[in-house]
């Protein structure tokens, strides 16, 4: 199952960028997402906090602290894997959306410079773009 098939799934609706658009959101988030390590670049980013999931529930209330919920997210996953979501959608459901062992994600507020990064060893960074 794809990633068009998992969000509708969960009943997500969530608009997916044309190739086009996906490879351009792609290379803009790129710059976000560190070389060296899973997580954020810090010459890019600013107030990196660092949230290593052991609970399901600590993790949910480290995530909705830092995340607001009025507006949309681009969640990035690749070139060819972006979508728009509402950011109070997917702080419902983010547990079921990204996957373990699989998934990497970077997540950008449309209102503000916040900037997610999840990855796949169950980590969440947070931070604020500088740009």
């Amino acid at each position: 199952m794809g990633y068009l098939d998992e969000y509708k799934v969960l009943g997500l609706n969530a608009r997916w960028l044309n190739e086009k658009r996906a490879k351009s959101a792609y290379a803009h988030a790129l710059q976000f997402s560190s070389n060296e390590r899973y997580g954020l670049n810090e010459q890019m980013t600013y107030k990196v906090e660092r949230h290593i999931i052991e609970s399901r529930s600590v993790a949910d209330a480290w995530l909705r602290a830092r995340l607001r919920a009025e507006g949309t997210l681009q969640v990035v996953y690749g070139p060819d894997h972006v979508c728009v979501i509402d950011a109070a959608a997917f702080l419902n459901c983010w547990q079921d959306v990204f996957v373990p062992s699989r998934d990497d994600a970077i997540i950008l507020h449309n209102i503000d410079k916040t900037v997610f990064f999840y990855c796949h060893e169950e980590e969440l960074e947070a931070g604020t773009r500088r740009f």
